[in-house]
């Protein structure tokens, strides 16, 4: 492992700011990475420390980082010698953070300008709250929305039982939390559930706030604070249907767990089904468009 960049601590600013850890896990990401850096560099919380792993991809990733990293002190670069896994590169960027809250942000999403601000507001004010989350776009490759304010389906209130907001997922079939980028955690309790795992690869954040979000409680945001982006290779009539396969397997291990009953289950396969095809429905719509 190689650190690249300015080491030292950005500590607590004068105005008391809290320092806040975002992570990015890199693998071949040049075509978006400009953009992501740009979206963090604009945060209205200036109190950062900005980390990105490097996953050993072959692409500019590395020399865009450095680029933006000789202008701006909060930017460090950890690189790998050899290839690693999506999981373990996720796991690497989060265990380099120091800060007590970390962002986890992949390559080719973006932040609105006060998502951190917002989401650590959130936080302060609910102190038994272990994850702070929101809404978000879906963009294409162009940036362009294409759908908005998406996610939190199912949950009602600010302040949820985390494992309450687990159940949800697995009632709805899907992911209503979102994308990391959705998501700000106390320090604390996602170290504890560390390692990220991809045995389920398209449930390797759901694995993770399944483990945290029981720890305490979930804070809600109803509003856009990002944007994920989908391409024809994030979604694709193939991968809906191997999501559903995904899905299926990890409310299997959910329903086992949690020994959910009968009529559980089948309101959980259910939603799984809505799900899948309201995925591909949208995916036809926006082929349809162009979008894709």
């Amino acid at each position: 492992m190689i650190l690249l960049g300015n080491t030292e601590e950005v500590g607590t600013t004068p105005d008391g700011q809290a320092l806040v850890s975002v992570v990015v896990p890199v693998f071949n990401g040049e075509n978006h990475l400009r953009e992501l850096i740009e979206s963090v560099q604009a945060q209205s919380h200036r109190n950062l420390e900005i980390i990105f792993t490097e996953g050993g991809g072959s692409d500019s990733s590395q020399g865009i980082i450095m680029e933006y990293a000789e202008k701006d002190p909060r930017i460090q670069l950890i690189l790998t010698q050899e290839r690693i896994t999506a999981a373990e590169n996720w796991t690497k960027a989060t265990r380099a953070a120091s800060a007590d809250y970390i962002k986890l942000i992949c390559q080719d999403d973006l932040l609105a300008p006060d998502s951190i601000e917002k989401q650590l507001q959130d936080l302060s004010n609910f102190s038994h709250a272990v994850m702070a989350i929101a809404q978000r776009d879906v963009i294409d490759r162009n940036s362009k929305v294409i759908y908005a304010k998406r996610g939190l389906t199912g949950l009602k209130g600010k302040e949820i039982n985390g494992s309450r907001v687990v159940q949800t997922c697995y009632l709805q079939g899907t992911n209503v939390i979102g994308e990391p980028l959705a998501v700000l955690f106390r320090r604390e309790p996602l170290l504890e559930a560390m390692p990220w795992t991809d045995h389920n690869p398209l449930m390797l954040d759901l694995n993770t706030y399944q483990k945290v979000a029981p720890l305490g409680t979930v804070v809600t945001r109803y509003e856009s604070l990002g944007a994920f982006r989908v391409s024809a290779s994030s979604w694709s009539a193939r991968l809906a249907k191997l999501q559903l396969e995904h899905t299926k397997q990890w409310q299997h291990s959910y329903a086992q767990d949690s020994h959910a009953s009968t009529a559980l289950r089948a309101r959980a396969a259910a939603g799984r089904h809505l799900q899948v095809n309201m995925r591909r429905a949208a995916y036809w719509i926006l082929k349809a468009k162009g979008a894709m």
